[in-house]
């Protein structure tokens, strides 16, 4: 007695396969594997599976991408920052020079030259030079003196490094650990003192320039 061919054990393409052989017809609307019951969604409804975001419509579903709300925001804040502030710019194709100028003064290189013949035209390019000077000066005297502070934090009588080789090197602090403080300390109080200046001497150049309406060059 033949062994019985269990048909039900193969795989679902397989089988169509040996019913067309046996049968000579071949089934072409036969649905192979799962299917999913098509899930019912009104107009407003939004829904997300691994990498996009669908919200239906009436009359159609929109398709996107789970971060495209996320990369707008960034095209548009790249997109700002290449704009230059003058409202009349005639600059059409901003170059590297033109972004980089923009992102440091809001303007492309050739409004900043136009701005700047302004300014020397007006008699107040020492107060739009000193301001720019200062503020870097601040900038960076700001950061100097958290690194002090950071610093003042950090100091103890030895200090222990791995060296690539793995081994150890220890380095002791050759003042005590008061001293040290109270020098990083005098470091701290000198370098606020003359930043304060620094702003002072900035808010009056400032004020000066916007006395005559050039403040928007800066």
């Amino acid at each position: 007695m033949s062994k019985e061919f269990k048909k039900k054990y193969m795989h679902p393409t397989r089988r169509k396969l040996v019913d067309m052989v046996q049968t000579g017809e071949y089934d072409k609307n036969t649905t192979i594997g799962y299917s999913k019951a098509e899930e019912k969604r009104n107009v407003g409804d939004i829904w997300e599976d691994e990498h996009h975001r669908y919200e239906k419509k009436e009359g159609y579903i929109l398709k996107t991408g789970k971060n495209s709300d996320a990369l707008q925001e960034i095209r548009e804040y790249l997109e700002e920052k290449s704009k230059c502030k003058n409202s009349e710019c005639k600059t059409i194709k901003k170059s590297d020079k033109d972004r980089k100028l923009i992102q440091k003064n809001g303007y492309c290189l050739n409004c900043t030259v136009e701005n700047e013949h302004t300014i020397r035209t007006a008699g107040f390019w020492k107060e739009y030079e000193n301001y720019k000077v200062w503020t870097k000066m601040i900038i960076f005297g700001t950061a100097k003196i958290e690194e002090y502070k950071q610093s003042l934090l950090d100091v103890k009588p030895s200090y222990e490094y791995i060296n690539e080789d793995g081994s150890t090197e220890k380095w002791d602090l050759p003042q005590p650990v008061e001293e040290v403080k109270k020098e990083i300390q005098e470091l701290i109080d000198f370098g606020t003192k003359e930043l304060d200046e620094i702003k002072e001497n900035r808010i009056k150049a400032f004020e000066i320039l916007r006395e005559n309406n050039l403040e928007h060059y800066l």
